[in-house]
């Protein structure tokens, strides 16, 4: 219904019959009307000359009579005088606002002093005429109303017909794009999603993925998995083109990849360059004569800290070195298509590598915003050196080019998270609250010696520190289990319950800090350690994920932070984030 409530004063009695006649009359034949009028003679008057326009008028002598008429009837318009006993118009109508409704209002008024104004600015009257009223007047503004209800309801009908029509004609087609979606990301696989992985001498590594599809069809396609034999194996696929035809030859490809993957046990002997000569002989199957595929496959062994890799048309590796510089890694290889060619094959040393960087040209043909409007690659090496993670890179990504014209596009980053430290600070607090907030504050003061951190970073820190520490204080040393802990907060009783509750024998939680500046923007890594349980294999992906509560700690932190994953031990969380110098979290 109308919204627009509109206030009429009217300025005469007279009647003038020529005037009743309105061209638009019809459109309130059926519609009903609720009139609210105290006087007598009034009502009668208005009920004569508007009953026979409307489908049915309903009439109440006062507000309160109005207001049960209204709840009672669901009238289309109402038509209300402004003083009346024991409820006034505009106090009826802020009832039926209250109430959640939007029916035009008229109201009849005599007079419009500064209360009465101010209401009917909050109420969105748009029209003053004085009274005594003019019968015509009423008409013309009743039909005017009823004309534009009448329009409206027809537009909406009109157009739940046109979606009716288009839902039908797009039906299936939408069917299978869901089912399409569905599939993709059944297809892309990260098995070592937020997990620690351990290298060679105990050093520890981790590998993130930031995917980000255009549309349903999407060329791009990944997978990460964790081999039989403790080495890790990637793979990065971008078809050509777009659409349907690009989208099923990334998901056959990786497809293929994994369930290759999931044999390889079965191998009498595994090798990547058997591996390739598999997939090649695959896909001559599968493309049609003009299709190629750009792809590239990781075999990563980090107890041995290198890489064998082979790429086919993928846009350069970046790789940072402890010590800070920057090189670029291009594969070699062509795009693989249906006639065979013989593959490059490299192998990488990961001895005194910070991270590796992997992309698919989504990244680095995207089109630069503004008026040299140039392409990202031109700026990819510069953010590179100055972002330490992922989730930095994507910032400073996002910063420069335009949501509108992005690809598909898909980054691939491993770090090792025992880079060489340029500052540290550890301390062992107290258990109890107190306790832990005195550490988190020292830390958050020494941090900001060394560092310059923003205000609106140090807040974001010290919600990380307070909801990771809690968790090691409460799974840790108190061992407390998720449904208990829901019961308590529901009763209000959770934070007498943690003072009164005893530690478990022996128990400790160690807050360690360190600063990476190999790059411009400093890398924080923060690790909270306890003695406890912590968390089973897997069960980071479920309490970070939409799935569980929206309060949850650990989802709290992985929003807040760079990187959340589960130490070699499962009583370890280890979080990165990016020191911007700036307060991101402002708006």
């Amino acid at each position: 219904m109308m919204s627009e409530i509109v206030l009429v004063i009217f300025n005469s009695f007279q009647i003038d019959d020529q005037k009743f006649q309105s061209k638009s009359g019809d459109a309130a034949k059926s519609l009903k009307l609720l009139v609210v009028e105290d006087d007598q003679m009034s009502r009668e008057m208005l009920l004569m000359y508007l009953q026979k326009r409307f489908d049915s008028v309903i009439i109440a002598s006062d507000g309160d009579e109005g207001f049960r008429q209204f709840c009672k009837s669901s009238p289309d318009i109402v038509l209300t005088d402004q003083v009346m006993p024991a409820m006034s118009g505009l106090e009826l109508i802020g009832r039926i606002r209250d109430a959640g409704f939007s029916t035009p209002v008229i109201l009849i008024t005599s007079s419009i002093d500064n209360e009465i104004l101010l209401q009917a600015i909050n109420l969105d009257v748009k029209k003053f005429v004085p009274k005594p009223f003019n019968i015509g007047l009423i008409i013309r503004i009743l039909d005017e109303i009823a004309q534009n209800i009448v329009n409206a309801r027809f537009t909406e009908l009109y157009r739940q017909q046109e979606i009716d029509r288009l839902r039908y004609r797009v039906n299936y087609n939408s069917m299978q794009q869901e089912a399409a979606l569905r599939k993709e990301r059944h297809v892309v696989k990260h098995d070592l999603q937020g997990r620690v992985l351990t290298g060679s001498a105990g050093g520890r590594w981790a590998i993130n993925v930031a995917y980000s599809p255009h549309d349903i069809m999407c060329g791009d396609a990944y997978s990460v998995r964790n081999l039989f034999d403790g080495r890790q194996f990637i793979f990065v696929a971008d078809a050509m083109g777009s659409g349907m035809s690009a989208s099923l030859t990334a998901m056959l490809a990786t497809s293929f990849f994994n369930y290759q993957v999931e044999n390889l046990h079965l191998w009498s002997n595994f090798t990547l360059s058997i591996f390739l000569q598999r997939f090649k002989e695959y896909l001559s199957n599968m493309l049609l004569e003009e299709e190629v595929l750009s792809c590239g496959f990781w075999l990563v062994d980090l107890k041995k800290e290198e890489v064998e890799t082979a790429m086919f048309a993928l846009p350069p590796m970046l790789l940072r070195r402890e010590n800070g510089g920057v090189e670029k890694i291009s594969g070699g290889n062509p795009p693989i298509g249906i006639y065979h060619c013989e593959s490059k094959i490299s192998r990488l040393s990961l001895a005194g590598v910070a991270d590796l960087l992997i992309m698919t040209d989504g990244v680095t043909d995207a089109l630069v915003r503004g008026d040299s409007a140039g392409l990202y690659r031109e700026e990819l090496e510069a953010d590179f050196c100055k972002s330490p993670t992922l989730p930095a890179l994507r910032r400073c990504f996002n910063k420069k080019t335009s949501a509108e014209d992005q690809d598909d596009l898909t980054m691939l980053h491993l770090r090792r998270l025992d880079a060489t430290s340029h500052w540290g600070w550890s301390d062992e607090p107290e258990l109890s609250l107190s306790g832990l907030n005195i550490t988190i504050d020292s830390f958050l003061d020494a941090l900001m010696e060394e560092s310059a951190v923003t205000a609106g970073e140090r807040y974001v820190l010290s919600m990380i520190l307070i909801e990771a520490m809690m968790n090691a204080y409460e799974h840790g040393c108190l061992n407390i289990d998720p449904d208990n802990k829901i019961k308590l907060l529901m009763r209000g009783e959770y934070e007498d319950a943690l003072e009164g509750m005893e530690h478990l024998p022996d128990t400790v939680i160690k807050l360690s800090a360190s600063l990476w500046r190999t790059a411009s923007k400093p890398l924080l890594m923060l690790e909270v350690k306890d003695n406890g349980s912590g968390l089973s294999e897997g069960g980071l992906q479920y309490f970070t994920s939409d799935a569980f509560m929206d309060g949850n700690g650990l989802k709290t932190i992985s929003r807040l932070s760079d990187y959340l994953y589960i130490g070699s031990s499962s009583g370890t969380l280890i979080i990165l984030k990016t020191l911007e110098g700036e307060d991101i979290y402002a708006d």
